[in-house]
């Protein structure tokens, strides 16, 4: 193919919603979301593996697709052009315009990061597709998807500090940021404990991981059916690919890095198979099932840091793992709405599923246990932390500010957030660039 057709074909992919998230521009057009996805579509098409690089970016840069980014791909297109058709919205101005713009800045972000070659262009597009899709869970949401919401932006807070902080342990031991050679250094680098931490950490906040999964049945028991369907091929997905192409997988041997992601893995699938499956409500099993395919990946990667050969020779299955998994994942969520419109599940379930704060969960189990062990105090502890933490509730000014806060972060989402992108994009730049030269 020729190279300026394959460079303008490749800058498209992500290029193509980014400029129809401008509201003057997608207003005007009758399906902007599936027009968006023209040029993923036409890419997926070319049997080729195409590159290009981008040197006029800031310490550059590239875009691209192999066999293995073409597996998310796929799944990116089909599950966007899935929801494109389920949550169409007629044009004009206000909550329309609203939801369009998040949609396509969210789609434009995994887009790239699918794309992306390097690790400051991918942990750029990964930036503002996660603060996008808060935007677009909690747009015309109730409580409970405000508040999956709240908490899934304070984990991916942390795990964009834990990258930023890999990325940076990345630039000092290598000028070339390209994931090819940026494994390779980190091969060899002193640094590559440090450097594998930050990266397994970040990406597990990203993912839902357990322990850190609580966002997950909140945001599936909570969402609407066509935001529900994005919740795996989105977030989810798009952080096990950026676990799969940082981590120097196949090259360097870290026996207790991947012991850690395999107990992990283990504990999640029973903790997600005994507590999670049995117990949680009908609308929140892809949930459990989501955190138990993110423990076996978990634990395939832990098994790929502990014996480069199995991942050598396992590891092309990875993405096939995710797509079989997205797939029955989306037949789940499709099916349990249609048992929801029929009438075959009550329609208020989605409102009561888990309204317990987890916290109170945890203090009811210390109360059994402590029954069961004779233990006869606690049940009036348990009452008295129950009055205290209801009045607190009540009259912290905490409460009241982070209340206003969300208020005001509902009316200025689009500034805040591309405020945020910009700052934290120019802040990783400027260290990079800096760090160049010493």
């Amino acid at each position: 193919m020729n190279d300026i057709l394959s460079a303008f074909l490749l800058i498209s992919v992500p290029g193509l919603p980014l400029l129809l998230a401008f509201p003057a521009l997608h207003r005007r057009l009758p399906w902007p979301g599936l027009i968006a996805l023209l040029p993923a579509t036409i890419l997926l098409f070319i049997s080729a593996d195409i590159f290009i690089e981008l040197p006029w970016m800031l310490l550059g840069g590239g875009l691209g697709i192999d066999s293995v980014s073409r597996w998310w791909l796929a799944m990116a297109v089909v599950t966007w052009a899935a929801v494109a058709a389920f949550l169409h919205v007629p044009g004009g101005r206000g909550a329309c315009n609203r939801l369009a713009t998040l949609f396509l800045l969210t789609m434009a972000g995994q887009m790239g990061a699918i794309l992306a070659t390097d690790m400051v262009s991918f942990f750029t597009f990964m930036t503002l597709m996660g603060y996008a899709f808060i935007g677009l869970l909690v747009a015309d949401g109730d409580e409970r998807v405000r508040r999956a919401g709240r908490v899934y932006l304070v984990l991916l807070i942390f795990a964009d500090i834990a990258l930023l902080e890999a990325l940076l342990v990345a630039a000092a031991s290598t000028n070339d940021l390209g994931f090819a050679v940026a494994a390779g250094a980190m091969t060899l680098s002193p640094f590559s404990v440090l450097y594998l931490s930050m990266a397994i950490a970040g990406f597990a906040l990203k993912t839902g991981v357990w322990p850190l999964h609580v966002w997950l049945p909140l945001a599936y028991g909570s969402a609407r059916p066509p935001v529900a369907l994005l919740l795996w091929g989105v977030p989810v997905a798009t952080g096990l690919f950026g676990a799969v192409r940082w981590l120097p997988l196949g090259e360097i041997t870290a026996p207790i890095p991947g012991m850690l992601l395999q107990a992990v893995g283990a504990v999640g699938i029973l903790y997600a198979t005994l507590f999670g499956l049995m117990r949680a409500q009908w609308i929140q099993l892809p949930a459990y099932v989501a955190i138990i395919a993110t423990g076996m990946f978990a634990m395939g990667l832990g098994a790929g840091l502990r014996d480069p050969s199995v991942w050598n020779q396992y590891g092309d299955s990875a993405p096939v793992f995710v797509v079989l998994v997205g797939l029955g994942l989306a037949i789940m969520v499709v099916g349990l709405a249609w048992l929801e419109a029929s009438g075959r599940i009550p329609s208020g379930f989605r409102k009561t599923a888990g309204a317990a704060l987890w916290l109170e969960r945890w203090v009811a189990a210390v109360v059994r246990w402590g029954c069961w062990l004779g233990i006869s105090i606690l049940p009036g502890l348990r009452a008295l932390w129950l009055v205290k933490w209801g009045r607190l509730w009540k009259t912290s000014v905490w409460q009241r500010a982070f209340n206003a806060g969300e208020h005001f972060l509902q009316r200025w989402v689009f500034a805040i957030t591309l405020f945020l992108l910009l700052g934290m994009t120019f802040v990783v730049l400027l260290l990079l660039d800096a760090m160049s030269f010493l």
